[in-house]
């Protein structure tokens, strides 16, 4: 069990207000049977239960976070709470909640399996049933800083005097979690969406988004910053924009091999394709086309910060 990681995400107050505001709008104290699946330490169904839930029911594959959990509902005398140390996609005969609640959301947002593990909640539900989150959306936008893009090129230093290009254009084609600001954009278009998924609908692992801009003032072109929106329930919503209070999660910063000076009035083509599927990690391709040129780059990897990717 990772302890700090779930330590900041109990910590992120602002994943876990928007997440309590949800449940206790469509908790019915008393009467609804909620299931959180993929639970980790059990911290939402906790919540789910202070919000008045009849029964609380968590799923967790890790065993040391379902062992953990169980803990802490025996040690609080939680006896309407029931841990399950299992993936919820393995149980074969789960009992109906009248809401399920999944917060398996990465930086890339669908890395962790969510869309799968919401899919398959269908099981769970009772008629009339809700998700949460119930949709989620996708966002890109041009980046103009180079300071993200510069450090991806530190192999020169050591003064080997050796041609290090090969590990540079690997730095250049993988996925990077950062931090951005709107100095980051100066100049650069707004941010669009590229992918929307609803979780009522079936998932479709494979994804894809293309997106136009036109330049209106000139800009060097580093690459593109990355993240997500989720709609938990009808007006209620959790952001990892730029613009948006920061979480533990950051944005995701997609480079480009090589910066493009762009002039007012040029076009920028943005083509993302990507698959998610928890058993086979990540798959995710941007195809950049400029009046510089065309170029793809791909990032095949489970950890979108230290696995390289195939030239």
């Amino acid at each position: 069990m990772l302890i700090d990681y779930h330590r900041r995400l109990a910590a992120d107050s602002v994943r876990t207000e928007a997440f309590r505001r949800a449940i206790e709008r469509v908790v019915v104290p008393g009467v609804s049977r909620v299931g959180d699946l993929g639970s980790g330490t059990g911290w939402i169904g906790f919540m789910a239960h202070g919000c008045g839930a009849r029964s609380v029911s968590l799923y967790e594959r890790v065993p040391s976070l379902a062992k953990v959990s169980q803990a802490i509902a025996r040690r609080n005398r939680l006896a309407d709470i029931q841990v399950y140390p299992e993936d919820s996609r393995a149980i074969l005969d789960p009992g109906p909640h009248d809401i399920v609640v999944s917060e398996t959301l990465g930086n890339l947002a669908l890395e962790e399996g969510i869309g799968e593990i919401l899919w398959d909640a269908r099981r769970f539900l009772a008629p009339g049933g809700i998700r949460i989150p119930s949709a989620l959306t996708l966002y890109a936008r041009p980046v103009s800083s180079s300071r993200y893009w510069a450090e991806l090129d530190p192999w020169g230093q050591g003064g080997l005097g050796l041609d290090f290009s090969p590990l540079a254009v690997l730095s250049r084609q993988n996925l990077y979690v950062r931090t951005f600001s709107e100095a980051d954009f100066a100049r650069t278009p707004e941010a669009l969406p590229w992918d929307r998924v609803d979780f009522r609908l079936r998932f479709r692992a494979r994804r894809e988004g293309t997106l136009e801009w036109t330049v209106r003032e000139g800009f060097t072109l580093h690459g593109f910053a990355i993240w997500w929106e989720a709609e938990l329930v009808p007006g209620i919503r959790l952001s990892t924009a730029p613009d948006q209070p920061p979480t533990h999660w950051e944005q995701i910063y997609a480079p480009i091999r090589t910066p493009v000076a762009l002039d007012a009035g040029d076009g920028i083509h943005l083509v993302i394709r990507s698959r998610f599927q928890d058993s086979q990690g990540v798959d995710f391709r941007w195809q950049v086309t400029t009046p510089g040129g065309r170029e793809q780059l791909s990032i095949r990897a489970g950890d979108l910060e230290k696995d390289p990717v195939e030239d």
